[in-house]
């Protein structure tokens, strides 16, 4: 078996993005990514690479012929820990049941973050940054994945941690059923959400004839909320822009919310989606006229909803008001409204106050993901 690596090469970008679909043939509950937009993450023309300082290396494990594993190597200089140093990325992970192999690729992956970048802190998955993609689901296979979940074979992670990687943040998500939970959940925040209601703050849901204007003003609220979460970094509008078009078709409007206070200043936000699994599943990772119409029909018969982002500004926080209680009480409410009786909390750190939002009547966590940490 042989290690080789590139930044650009058309034929090695090829045979890297189909190991991926070729790897998961015949998993019937997988969501496939897009191809369209899995190349474009490999075209020089992508984000990523047009900021200065950043770095990359793209690895390919080959025996004989054939493609047996893949991982990138890439360091984005605004990456950093919490104690200010900076961090190392590897992603795109893939590999066959051999462990073997996964070491040769994260071998050589973590050599060249150390050797190219001297970083001896290395995160991983993480498809470049937060905003593309990271984790490992480490609990919940035997559940059906949801838009926007990582997805991965399950011996993932006993080959990370084989290898020396250990848990660094683990994240969960909650999935409810039923008209009557749901219902008992809104009561932990209904008071609270009369009371701000009462204090003349406003609870604002989105007017299509303004979508620029209002993703303008969650571009701007969604990094004052989470300039502290883990391994976040900046986004560009333009970026941001390009990632929320991916799931327009997920949008609704009444389920997109701003929350202005009595001074008419933008306090949080909360939006969830529609749970496009099952259309965007139908499309097989094509972009063209007979998947259009498999992702028109199987939109058509959705049945759940991913809440997805909550974010309350650092302003608003120091005052305590208890906003996050009420937000969640109004978008349950929403989204029982719609005639929905299905949502998934998705993507909750743990320990996080996020589980205390969803009360007492919220089942057990029965998914689970992992960002594991290597020091070198």
């Amino acid at each position: 078996m042989a290690i080789t690596h590139f930044t650009f090469d058309s034929a090695k970008v090829d045979a890297f993005v189909r190991f991926g679909y070729d790897l998961y043939h015949g998993d019937a509950i997988r969501i496939p990514p897009i191809k369209k937009e899995m190349y474009t993450q490999f075209s020089p023309d992508f984000t990523f690479y047009q900021n200065p300082g950043n770095c990359h290396r793209h690895f390919l494990a080959i025996a004989g012929k054939k493609v047996v594993g893949r991982v990138s190597a890439t360091f984005n200089q605004d990456l950093k820990d919490k104690d200010g140093t900076s961090v190392g990325t590897i992603g795109f992970f893939e590999c066959i049941n051999d462990f073997g192999v996964a070491r040769d690729l994260l071998d050589s992956s973590t050599t060249w973050l150390k050797e190219e970048k001297e970083t001896c802190r290395i995160w991983g998955p993480m498809n470049f940054d937060i905003w593309h993609g990271y984790r490992l689901m480490t609990k919940g296979f035997d559940q059906k994945p949801f838009y926007g979940e990582p997805y991965n074979k399950a011996y993932y992670p006993d080959f990370f941690e084989k290898y020396g990687f250990i848990a660094k943040y683990i994240w969960d998500s909650v999935e409810v059923t039923g008209r009557k939970i749901m219902q008992k959940m809104t009561a932990f925040g209904e008071q609270r959400y009369k009371y701000l209601l009462n204090k003349r703050y406003r609870f604002k849901q989105l007017k299509i004839s303004q979508l620029m204007d209002d993703l303008n003003n969650l571009h701007s609220v969604l990094i004052r909320s989470f300039k502290d979460f883990t391994g976040f970094t900046p986004i560009s509008l333009k970026e941001f822009r390009r990632q929320f078009e991916k799931t327009r078709y997920a949008f609704h409007p009444e389920l997109f919310t701003f929350i202005y206070d009595e001074k008419n200043v933008i306090a949080g936000f909360a939006l969830a989606f529609l749970e496009l699994s099952d259309a965007i599943r139908s499309m097989n990772g094509r972009d063209n006229l007979l998947s259009t119409m498999k992702f028109i029909y199987n939109r058509q018969r959705v049945n759940r909803i991913n809440f997805y982002l909550l974010g309350i500004t650092p302003e608003e926080e120091k005052k305590k008001s208890g906003l996050g209680r009420a937000i969640s009480s109004f978008m349950i409410r929403q989204i029982l409204k719609k005639g929905y009786e299905t949502v998934i909390f998705t993507l909750m750190a743990k320990g996080n106050r996020a589980h205390k939002l969803l009360g007492e009547h919220a089942q057990k966590p029965n998914r689970e993901y992992t960002l594991f940490e290597l020091n070198l």
